[in-house]
């Protein structure tokens, strides 16, 4: 059964350039434009050539007819539904990121409401990572996250798939490009981060491949930084642990907006076995990363002074990503008396350093800019 579109508002939405760049991309071409009225496209079909009149000036009465006319054109030609033709119009200036749970109990598409939750999450999350390494690779993403990661998810939209289990994420490549602008404009922010999240799910599916010759961790850190991030890596086992899915599917569909690269990877498909490879890869990610700067706040419990009472190693609790955890630093000087203050007076310490992760041990190395808050001017 056809279903044809008649919903005047609908049409009336339907932007003209869109349905330029859809017909362009699909080897229809320009005949004829009479500029702010309308333009013919022409392509051969069954040895005839088929016309589509493609109005071009939204305040015209027959507008929506006329959208509705091409509309049915084109089901007749591409053999498929207008609604799913609507769809690619609307989202022809977008890459669309599809990412579909596969497994017996998805088949209905359905997901119970925490997996759903926690599912949406990691789409974000993972979407996320792809645009920090899109601004500067590194191996781990701490807050404040980059201005042009956020508002680059403010940016894209997601929509509900149907069979398996699916979101697709809709990603703008650029919002004011025309079919004057296919393939001459660089590579965009957006399409940027698409192609760094397929290459990492690549290189993910090329060390899990590599797993029986015990070289997995290996190529997954060889990459890193450079797409793998530990964000990347648990944003992936959120995808895992949310829908208990047997395998994930990532595929595109490229905008036609921007030439794609010819080495794109378009389509990748990772078997539940990867999650073990992914939280080994975060958690070593996390440990061997440096967070250089970081502002260490809370008191100090416990104290190891060296014979001379001028140094030794504080024990500081305080908040690390939001949960409380104990940090080692070894201070000395004014900082160590400081210290010493702060644990006796039971007083809020700050101080600044590189924090390491050992294990379960956090260490703030470097330490410095030790201050009391009651000292802070």
């Amino acid at each position: 059964m056809k279903a044809t579109i008649r919903d005047s508002t609908i049409l009336r939405a339907v932007r003209s350039q869109d349905v330029a760049v859809y017909l362009h991309a699909r080897r229809w071409r320009e005949q004829e434009r009479r500029e702010g009225e309308y333009a013919i496209w022409q392509r051969t079909g069954d040895n005839e050539p088929v016309e589509i009149l493609l109005p071009l000036n939204t305040a015209y009465r027959d507008y929506a007819a006329r959208i509705a006319g091409v509309l049915q054109t084109l089901e007749a030609i591409e053999q498929r539904s207008q609604l799913d033709i609507l769809a690619d119009i609307q989202t022809v200036g977008c890459d669309a990121i599809h990412i579909s749970a596969e497994g017996e109990a998805l088949a209905g598409g359905a997901i119970s409401l925490h997996g759903g939750t926690l599912f949406i999450a990691g789409v974000q999350n993972l979407m996320l990572a792809a645009a920090c390494s899109a601004v500067q690779p590194r191996p781990v993403f701490y807050d404040p996250v980059p201005e042009a990661a956020m508002a680059y998810v403010q940016q894209v939209r997601i929509s509900m798939g149907r069979g398996s289990f699916m979101v697709s994420v809709k990603a703008p490549v650029d919002l004011e490009a025309t079919q004057t602008h296919i393939g001459k404009r660089k590579t965009s922010f957006a399409r940027r981060t698409t192609l760094i999240l397929m290459q990492s799910l690549s290189v993910v599916r090329d060390a899990l491949d590599r797993s029986e010759s015990g070289h997995a961790i290996e190529t997954l850190l060889e990459v890193a930084p450079g797409g793998i991030s530990a964000n990347l890596c648990d944003a992936l086992v959120d995808l895992y642990r949310g829908s208990q899915a047997d395998q994930i599917r990532f595929s595109v569909a490229w905008s036609p907006l921007r030439r794609v690269p010819h080495d794109a990877v378009s389509d990748v498909a990772l078997p539940a076995d990867v999650v073990p490879l992914l939280r080994e890869a975060s958690r070593i990610l996390r440990e061997t990363t440096l967070r250089e700067g970081f502002v260490l706040q809370g008191f100090v419990v416990d104290l190891e002074p060296e014979s001379d009472h001028q140094q030794g190693r504080a024990i500081i609790a305080g908040l690390i990503d939001g949960d409380l955890h104990k940090v080692e630093c070894n201070l000395a000087g004014t900082h160590y008396l400081r210290a010493r203050r702060a644990f006796d007076r039971r007083q809020v310490i700050r101080c600044t350093g590189d924090l390491k992760q050992s294990g379960q041990r956090y260490i703030l190395d470097n330490p410095r800019n030790v201050t009391l808050l009651d000292e802070e001017s």
